[in-house]
């Protein structure tokens, strides 16, 4: 079956690959570059007084030589199709630039992404965080690479700083017979039925949070979307909401986040990833005594531990061996969880409502739907809200909250004439196929018509690609894909169809302010402010 697909695919030369010139090229200059500082160093070596300003330079020349056959090495590696085209700069200035794209807004790093495209074509090589990676863009380059969770040619492969702060028991962090066993557990808590067991206090949390931040008159930052967030989560885990100890994990889990900008796993005191490891103690010694806790008072048998994702964490066990998960798995996976959730969730709200907020049109189409929505709140109606479904989708289309992921290679594999050798890290770009002119039409415009069902009246069949995003296909890879794609999915789509339908029944939105984010999450940070309708 690999074999066919890969015949399917006309082997390119070295030559006739999309770009393959301009990256020879690009290299060949800067092996003339280093080898320049190299002639240099070593002329300045030899012209040296003392043995200090000798070994300074004898230093400096051997980087460069390192350099030069850094440099030699990419470029047979291109030539022998090993690795793809693809521009990457000068090393220091390349990781300023691409810091400088994720922390100043603006669509800088998505632009880059589609030149590329444009260039070289859906596969190409780009450096992260100092690490060469093949991205990978097109439907069925997303499509070949999942497949090989399933036939154990790939794995996940995060960078080592971010791995080591989700920690050794991390279900993100696994592969093989572990990483099932892992998920087989984790799974009935996410399960789309069993996500209903936690719409009633996700909605009472709701309406409490809403009415808090629409008594103070006032713009507030989506900012306050994350501390949300996270009591949504921990609601859902332990069936109540304990205000003191989301806001040490909140605290904790702003200093553990900023861990994923270091460029080093050496905890060097002082360092970003050694505050973040430092945090990530804290986070679990408070999930230690929660857990505690949550044992003392729910045995296994009450309706709490049946109900909740903490009571299936501890008691569930693995259908096939009666395993059940140890104290540090359950630790580091609720870790993972708070993760995969927190700043998700407050990109997908903030995001959305900045949609809304830029077509009118759409938002008093979404509030006339949602005033026709039972109350108490009923699931069936939420997944079944067409307009309510249509704009969530779309605005994870523009904007996902994750721009993509990654696999490391296991073994040599080929695709599409290249020769990936064990040990290739592949980033798979969520941003690519959601911006595909060829999958969906005028793709840089919100239009949420595109995944109306075609008996809606709002339906524009000009606009539909046939693309069902519930499916979760590589079309629409928001939750990635493969046998890791998102756990969390049903959970997440619930908080968002919750707060959605609470803030267009009881309140006018106003929102200011926008401004881009790019990382560690994309979306958009907004000001808001909720004003109560007069018949409430």
């Amino acid at each position: 079956s690999e074999s066919i697909k890969i015949m399917r695919y006309p082997r390119p030369s070295s030559t006739n690959a999309p770009g393959m010139w301009s990256s020879l090229a690009e290299h060949l200059i800067k092996t003339i570059f280093y080898s320049l500082f190299v002639i240099h160093a070593v002329q300045s070596a030899q012209r040296s007084s003392t043995t200090f300003s000798y070994w300074i330079n004898s230093i400096i020349g051997l980087f460069a030589l390192w350099m030069v056959k850094g440099e030699v090495d990419i470029a047979i590696k291109r030539l022998q199709l090993k690795l793809p085209p693809g521009c990457l700069g000068f090393p220091i200035y390349r990781e300023i630039k691409f810091l400088q794209a994720v922390s100043i807004g603006g669509c800088g790093l998505k632009q880059k992404l589609q030149n590329s495209r444009r260039k070289y074509g859906t596969i190409f090589t780009e450096h992260f965080f100092g690490r060469l990676d093949v991205v990978v863009g097109g439907e069925d380059d997303l499509t070949w690479l999942f497949s090989g969770d399933r036939n154990a040619s790939t794995e996940m492969s995060w960078p080592p700083n971010i791995a080591m702060l989700f920690g050794p028991g991390a279900v993100g962090n696994q592969t093989g017979k572990y990483h099932r066993s892992l998920r087989r557990l984790m799974e009935p808590c996410f399960a789309p039925k069993f996500v209903t067991n936690y719409l009633a206090i996700i909605d009472q949390t709701t309406l409490e949070e809403l009415d808090s931040w629409s008594s103070s008159g006032e713009f507030l930052s989506s900012e306050l979307f994350k501390m949300y967030a996270l009591k949504l989560f921990y609601a859902a885990s332990f069936g109540r909401v304990d205000e003191d100890v989301i806001v040490t994990l909140h605290d904790d889990f702003k200093i553990w986040l900023g861990g994923f900008f270091a460029f080093t796993t050496k905890r060097i005191p002082g360092t970003s990833i050694d505050k973040g490891m430092k945090a990530r103690d804290r986070i679990l010694n408070t999930l230690d005594r929660l857990i505690e806790k949550f044992m003392e008072e729910n045995p296994e048998e009450s309706e709490r531990s049946q109900t909740t994702i903490m009571g299936r964490l501890i008691y569930g066990k693995d259908k096939d061996n009666n395993r059940m998960m140890t104290r540090d798995e359950i630790k580091d996976n609720v870790l993972t969880l708070i993760f995969a959730g927190h700043d998700t969730t407050y990109a997908s709200i903030s995001t959305l409502l900045y949609h809304l907020s830029q077509n009118p049109h759409v938002m008093e189409a979404l509030a006339e739907e949602v005033s026709t929505l039972s109350d108490p709140l009923r699931s069936d109606e939420l997944k079944g809200a067409p307009i309510l479904n249509a704009c969530m989708h779309e605005s994870w289309r523009m904007d996902p909250p994750a721009g993509g992921g990654f696999r490391k290679a296991v073994k040599d594999i080929q695709y599409k004439g290249y020769s990936f050798d064990n040990g290739t890290i592949f980033n798979y770009s969520i941003f690519l196929p959601t911006t595909d002119e060829s999958l969906y039409k005028n793709h840089d415009k919100f239009n949420m018509t595109r995944f109306l069902p075609k008996d809606h009246p709002l339906y524009q069949a000009e606009m539909d690609a046939g693309i069902d995003p519930l499916q979760g296909r590589t079309n629409y890879p928001i939750f990635g894909g493969g046998s890791h794609a998102c756990l969390g999915k049903a959970f997440a789509q619930l908080e968002l169809r919750v707060l959605a339908v609470r803030m267009m029944k009881h309140y006018k939105i106003e929102v200011r302010n926008p401004q881009r984010i790019l990382f560690p999450i994309n979306g958009w940070n907004i000001e808001f402010k909720l004003t109560k309708m007069k018949d409430e």
